[in-house]
């Protein structure tokens, strides 16, 4: 702790401070804040005296970095090294080592840097170094693989590489070959723009290949003019005529169809060509439930593709859509055993034995099934009439595990960077912890740790890495439970199904952040917030308000019941428009009407299909955590899904809502 007197000699750079309301910083914080505040003015004087306070405090390194930040250049080498060498297992090490690299290559000094930097890591650093050696004698030959491994890229590398590409050019050195495969790679994953400067570079009489690529690029359907393919070389353009029915494929399935019919014996295509556009012509056909996909499947093609999982998983979609029981016993004998073993398969051979008067397999496959704590294993034992399982078994740590990691330095460090809200600092001292360790029992301390400071969705993330699932405490936590039972009430959802989708939303996580700019635990967007601030009266000023748990609750409570009433009061439609969009559940419904379970397992975009069977499975878990009666899985069972929406489910679904179909 820090000593009275020392507090009040700094009390004047302490008050100055603005802090989040939420937190009570330690003395050691506020002094560290401090220090960090007065290194930024310049006053040194006020620094020293507030850094030697803080020589034990766990962040103390990132003072010392922020002082070396000022010092990258050679004079300063051995102060940069023995920070390496001290907090080698901080990220900081890692970070230092990369701005002082940077530092020297734009210093030029090359050869001091090349001690520290790995060649691979980064194009620029890498073409760098090359034009160096070259400079000083080296050989373009001796160099030529690693010029051309970096100039075959289907993007354009950076600037500093066109110096080194040009020696090698001039050297003759880029072979026909090499060019070809650059030019190839960028046609299916680069822009146009670099197809049309790679075409000098190929041999004048592939040179034609160009316009017959960039053509396509710009509209697939030109393949079909018969006049389209020259016949000049086949094995140059029967890629293009893959990769534009591929493109229709996910477009217009049925167009895509006839192309492809009109087209395949224009060109001599090798297996692997037929065997490409097959495969996607009849996944694409599969998620819009087009009949050319049971026809492909019924022309001798149940056993195409057998290892491919997704594959797979469309055919049993496409079967279970024309129930088709029989054939899905058929299917599931020719799976590979990872995929024949999976609770999936286990849970639609065991209904197909049912429907084909197997009843005692299939009761025994269900029964089994119904112990587990998962979607199919919910569904079996709704289907049973069991109750459902939460199977909780908490994980048990060796005290002296638990407190050798919890006073580790990485864990140290991550704890005061998490309290003082630096939390991309505190989950790379996080990762470089996990990295650091050697048995699935010091991950599952750490995980306890994190869940113990409110981390949640670190604990989560972190029990999953050491293959632990039945800890129900730290993988499915309750915090916040109270705002979600207020919230339920007023919207009219079960809080059990807020939980659930802030469960999948953010692992739990009210800090989450996601790439797309979402926030909190039900991962809401800052301009949904700023509309529902005002519709609905919401206290909001900024987008970290979202990291507020009763604020974000509040704020994806409404949404999810914006969704609710949208998709009429349908759980699955609602559930599944707050992931993918009301448009896209629209268009799902076009494809046909089915019992919930298979309009699920026939939900065309994996992560969405994923998502659903996720939030359903953590709806039921919070219920048996709240004490709450629901029904989701009887009323997946029993209700009709998509289609023609003239039916109705009279179950209650819910403890204070009904649902229909």
């Amino acid at each position: 702790m820090i000593k009275n007197a020392l507090v009040i000699i700094f009390s004047v750079a302490l008050t100055s401070l603005t802090l989040p309301s939420q937190a009570i910083n330690s003395p050691e914080q506020l002094t560290f804040l401090a220090a960090e505040k007065a290194f930024s003015k310049g006053d040194l004087k006020t620094y020293s005296k507030l850094k030697k306070a803080l020589k034990n405090y766990p962040l103390y390194p990132y003072l010392e970095y922020k002082e070396l930040l000022k010092k990258l250049d050679a004079k300063h080498r051995k102060d940069i090294d023995g920070f390496i060498s001290k907090y080698s297992s901080s990220p900081l090490a890692d970070r230092l080592k990369y701005r002082f690299i940077h530092q020297l290559a734009n210093q030029k000094k090359f050869k001091l840097m090349q001690q520290y930097y790995e060649y691979g890591d980064n194009a620029r650093l890498d073409c760098l170094l090359l034009e160096d050696q070259l400079k000083n004698g080296t050989s373009v030959k001796n160099i030529a693989n690693k010029i051309e491994d970096l100039w075959s890229v289907p993007k354009s590398q950076h600037k500093a590489c066109d110096p080194v590409f040009k020696r090698w050019m001039d050297k003759n050195l880029l072979s026909d070959t090499v060019a070809y495969h650059r030019f190839y790679r960028t046609a299916h994953d680069g822009s146009v723009g670099l197809l049309k400067y790679l075409e000098r570079f190929l041999p004048r009489e592939q040179q034609y290949i160009a316009d017959l690529w960039i053509r396509v690029k710009k509209n697939p359907g030109v393949v079909n003019r018969r006049s389209f393919f020259p016949g000049k070389d086949p094995n140059l353009e029967a890629p293009i005529l893959v990769y534009a029915i591929k493109r229709l494929a996910w477009g217009d399935r049925d167009r895509a169809h006839r192309v492809w019919q009109h087209t395949k014996n224009r060109i001599p295509l090798a297996q692997d060509h037929l065997d490409e556009v097959e495969r996607t012509l009849f996944l694409a056909l599969a998620t819009e439930n087009n009949d050319k996909a049971l026809k492909w499947l019924d022309n001798k093609n149940l056993d195409r593709f057998i290892t491919d999982d997704l594959v797979n998983h469309w055919k049993l979609a496409v079967l279970l859509r024309n129930e088709r029981w029989n054939d899905i016993r058929r299917l599931h004998e020719l799976l590979p055993a990872d995929q024949k073993n999976s609770n999936q398969w286990q849970y639609w051979n065991a209904i197909a034995q049912e429907k084909t008067g197997q009843l005692k397999e299939s009761a025994l496959t269900l029964k089994l099934l119904a112990e587990k704590r998962d979607y199919y294993g919910y569904l079996a034992a709704s289907k049973l009439k069991q109750p459902l399982k939460l199977n909780h078994n908490p994980v048990k740590i060796p005290g002296e595990v638990f407190k050798r990691v919890k006073q580790s330095d990485n864990v140290q460090r991550a704890k005061e960077l998490f309290e003082l809200e630096r939390y991309i600092n505190a989950s790379r001292e996080w990762r470089k912890q996990l990295k650091q360790m050697n048995s699935s029992s010091e991950i599952q301390a750490a995980s306890k740790i994190a869940h113990s400071w409110g981390w949640y969705n670190q604990a989560i993330i972190t029990i999953a890495k050491s293959g632990y699932w039945d800890d129900t405490e730290i993988r499915f936590p309750t915090a916040f439970k109270d705002s979600y039972i207020k919230m339920a009430k007023k919207v009219n959802l079960p809080p059990q199904w807020l939980m659930g989708v802030s469960r999948q939303e953010s692992a739990y996580g009210p800090l989450a952040v996601s790439p797309a700019g979402a926030y909190g635990l039900m991962q809401v967007m800052p301009s949904t917030a700023k509309a529902y601030s005002r519709k609905f009266k919401i206290p909001y000023s900024s987008r970290r308000d979202l990291l507020k748990p009763h604020v974000n609750i509040e704020m994806g409570s409404r949404y999810l019941e914006l969704r609710n009433k949208q998709m009429g009061n349908n759980p699955i439609y609602a559930s599944a428009a707050y992931n993918a969009g009301k448009h896209r559940i629209d268009l799902w419904k076009e494809f046909g009407r089915h019992s919930t379970d298979i309009w699920i397992e026939s939900i065309p975009y994996t992560e969405t299909r994923d998502y659903i069977k996720k939030v359903m499975t953590y709806r039921a878990i919070y219920a048996l955590k709240l004490g709450i009666d629901d029904n989701i899985f009887n009323y997946i069972l029993a209700s009709e899904t998509g289609g023609d929406e003239t039916c109705s489910y009279v179950a209650d679904t819910s403890s204070n809502s009904a649902a229909s179909c």
